[in-house]
């Protein structure tokens, strides 16, 4: 083999490494795509997770906000954020803010709301809870995270519906924006 023809088999064998796809990527996409249910969808349509990492990358005056992390039931899924107010005894009241897509009456939902929830856990230990809280709340609070309710703060709620997205993404968008405007108020 002459020089030229190694050059030439060199050149074609980095396009084929640099062209083909990382190892097991098209079955990890396809699994994770059947896994998705509609609630799932529905929610990566509205772009609600890239929404609400925004809102904890910012220092409030009075709360510190954690998440957010994706939830899901059988029946719903959600993305939420958690704040608390800053000091000691802030840790008595934890609230959650999200969106989630549920199904009332057998029809898909989507809903922005916030959620009160009370601690829970016999003991308090601020160490410990500081850095559990980062990472999750329902070891304190022992709730699921599940959708607003009675006595709940539902702020919008309206049909899933996959032509008007955009319309509801842009709903999702203002919600976030006047939530977190609200929370860096002095």
């Amino acid at each position: 083999m002459s020089g030229d023809d190694k050059q030439r088999r060199y050149e074609e064998i980095m396009r084929k490494i640099a062209g083909r796809q990382p190892f097991n990527a098209r079955t990890a996409r396809t699994r994770a795509d059947q896994n998705q249910n509609p609630s799932d969808r529905a929610l990566d349509l509205l772009n609600a997770y890239d929404s609400f990492s925004g809102l904890t990358q910012v220092t409030y005056p009075r709360i510190l906000c954690h998440g957010p992390k994706a939830l899901r039931a059988k029946a719903w899924s959600a993305v939420v954020v958690w704040h608390r107010q800053k000091g000691y005894h802030g840790y008595r009241q934890l609230t959650l803010f999200g969106v989630w897509a549920h199904t009332i009456k057998e029809a898909l939902y989507v809903s922005i709301g916030q959620r009160q929830l009370a601690y829970r856990a016999p003991i308090f230990d601020a160490g410990v809870y500081r850095v559990a809280i980062e990472n999750g709340f329902r070891l304190y609070y022992e709730d699921a995270g599940g959708p607003p309710g009675a006595g709940d703060q539902v702020l919008y709620q309206a049909p899933f519906d996959k032509k008007a997205r955009l319309a509801q993404r842009r709903t999702l968008s203002d919600m976030l924006a006047a939530w977190q405007s609200q929370a860096s108020a002095p």
